[in-house]
């Protein structure tokens, strides 16, 4: 479920990793390696889960503590109830072009969501967190913009703006916060394509991961019709950002 974003968002992170009982710790255990014999690329890296939620009259208050992406994906494919669910804390941005076409990206085969749709963005990490503890949720979208587009948030030769916009709140069994960037770009759909063709062939030559096999552009009037129209996989948020920003002048 994604909301329109009205206030600040204030995230700290507590010392404290995330404690879990054994016995489930074992099942994630025993779970991580069968993906990881099916997917050799995966990485068990660090996750940041939500502890405390809060909405105050000025500000949205997030607590997280550190887990790890084994959590999250147990979570996120068997299920896991109660007090020991992982509320992934991520970030994204939903990019759209100087002509008006959003920016989608469909997920590279050695990622743990082949051919899926989703838009530019990811976990924190360490570098999102300064010394006291306050987490920097614009450095981690521009830091992704940058690693998996090649796009410089901060340029605004091509990026005219960009704003805190919506956030996805948990739903049923997807445990998962995610607030949600809105930018506009400078250039057009056609440039933005051979601008990350070329950053592909440039990753490809020296040897590194590529995590979006393609990008899509979907034009913002018939948004929702383009994308329920395409076979792959997708995000459970993506129709719900899309149809939400398309509706909004």
């Amino acid at each position: 479920m994604v909301v329109k974003l009205n206030k600040k968002i204030e995230v700290i992170k507590k010392e404290e990793v995330f404690k879990l009982p054994e016995d489930l710790q074992k099942k994630i255990e025993n779970f991580w390696k069968k993906q990881v014999e099916e997917n050799p690329h995966l990485f068990n890296g660090e996750v940041y889960n939500v502890t405390k939620f809060e909405e105050l009259p000025d500000k949205i208050k997030i607590s997280i503590q550190k887990t790890n992406y084994a959590h999250h994906l147990f979570d996120e494919r068997v299920g896991i109830e109660g007090k020991y669910a992982c509320y992934n804390l991520s970030s994204g941005i939903l990019l759209e072009t100087k002509d008006g076409y959003y920016i989608v990206g469909e997920m590279s085969k050695i990622t743990s969501f082949p051919k899926g749709l989703q838009i530019i963005g990811g976990t924190l990490d360490q570098n999102d967190i300064k010394e006291d503890g306050q987490v920097d949720i614009i450095n981690n979208v521009a830091r992704e913009l940058k690693e998996e587009i090649n796009i410089d948030l901060f340029d605004k030769s091509i990026v005219q703006e960009y704003k805190m916009k919506y956030m996805e709140m948990p739903q049923e069994r997807r445990h998962l916060y995610r607030p949600i960037m809105k930018g506009i770009l400078t250039i057009t759909a056609k440039e933005m394509k051979e601008k990350y063709s070329e950053y592909k062939r440039m990753l490809g030559q020296i040897g590194e991961d590529i995590e979006f096999e393609r990008l899509h552009f979907i034009k913002k009037e018939q948004a929702l019709e383009t994308l329920r129209s395409l076979e792959n996989p997708r995000r459970p948020y993506l129709e719900d950002i899309i149809n939400l920003d398309s509706k909004l002048r």
